[in-house]
This record gives structure tokens, C-alpha cells and sequence, in this order.
């Protein structure tokens, strides 16, 4: 019996041990810069995100928007057909945009 409540005892130690230490078995992963270049296809009313390239390029209030120039923009100089360079993290549901660079002026779309 003492045997066994040992035994037990040592076991929950090992599993704490591995609960709190498992570097190894960590499912978080660090979130990598991604940046592409585009056309904007879509500005919906919902001011969270706009769409570049058919991807959801989510906006913040971090968001930076700026000309080829330098200039800063807001968000309401986006306009669709615009060409821009998108800088963000990569998630599932989309780019969250950290710098949004305005490359071109509007292409007119039929």
C-alpha cells in the first residue's frame, strides 16, 4: 500500500512538473510581419477592415496610413481602386494592419 501511494505521488509530481514546464509541447506561436502589395477591392461601412486582394485587411486605431511621399492619411483618403502596400500580422481571419503605404491614385473601374 506504501508502495503504491509513492508511486502516486511521485506520478502527480511528474505531471505538475510537466504542466507548468512544457516548452516542448507549446501550442503558442509568435506572430510574423507579412506585407504584400495590391488594389483595393472593397471598402465596406464597417470601419474595422477594408479588402485588398479579396483578403480582410482589419484597421486599428495603431493603423498607420501614409502616401508613397510620406504624408500621413486617414482613413477616409482610402478609396476603392487605389493601389497600396500592406504591412501586418497574419491571422486567420485576416491582416492586421500596422502600415497601410498608398501607392497609386484610383484606377476607374467599369
Amino acid at each position: 500500500m506504501k508502495l503504491q501511494r509513492i508511486f502516486l505521488l511521485k506520478l502527480v509530481v511528474v505531471i505538475l512538473t510537466l504542466f507548468i514546464f512544457h516548452p516542448g509541447f507549446s501550442q503558442v506561436r509568435r506572430d510574423e510581419t507579412t506585407s504584400f502589395s495590391g488594389t483595393i477591392d472593397s471598402i465596406p461601412k464597417d470601419p474595422k477592415f477594408i479588402v485588398v486582394n479579396e483578403r480582410r485587411v482589419f484597421l486599428s486605431s495603431n493603423t498607420k496610413i501614409a502616401n508613397a511621399k510620406g504624408s500621413i492619411l486617414k482613413r477616409n483618403d482610402l478609396k476603392r481602386g487605389l493601389g497600396v502596400t500592406v504591412e501586418g500580422v497574419q491571422k486567420p481571419e485576416g491582416v492586421f494592419a500596422e502600415k497601410i503605404t498608398v501607392l497609386a491614385t484610383p484606377k476607374i473601374r467599369p
